[in-house]
């Protein structure tokens, strides 16, 4: 398992945004919350993962402020 660390906030406007749709799933338990994102369209989820973040709760807590911030 790779837990997620130091969280960098970036102060950059220039985030590259591609057009392709990946699928993800969101899974969780009394300890960690994860993410995990597929290829373009590989809904069963068979081609392999390409990324892995997992939170603890003070990281996810931290990571919901960062989203809080974004959503005003």
């Amino acid at each position: 398992m790779a837990i997620l660390g130091e969280i960098i906030k970036e102060n950059s406007f220039k985030i590259k945004v591609r057009p392709d749709r990946v699928v993800s799933d969101v899974t969780f338990n009394r300890e960690f919350l994860q993410i995990r994102t597929y290829a373009k369209n590989d809904n069963n989820r068979e081609r392999g993962s390409k990324q892995n973040l997992q939170f603890t709760k003070e990281k996810a807590l931290e990571f919901s402020e960062i989203i809080n911030q974004f959503l005003k």
